[in-house]
């Protein structure tokens, strides 16, 4: 039995899960980005907690 299986499975359930307005981003046809949106695009929201600005076209 291989042991390496119990710290992979941790490890990406641990960062698999998005936050909600992530979430809330994707369904809205939006991306995140780190930057804020350029002029061609619209602020819609945040993502990663507020730390990230969500646009959209």
């Amino acid at each position: 039995m291989n042991m390496n299986f119990p710290l992979w499975f941790g490890f990406f359930s641990a960062y698999s899960q998005e936050t909600a307005d992530t979430v809330a981003c994707w369904q809205n046809q939006g991306f995140c980005s780190f930057a804020t949106c350029p002029a061609s695009l619209v602020n819609i929201g945040t993502c990663r907690d507020g730390k990230l600005k969500c646009c959209k076209w």
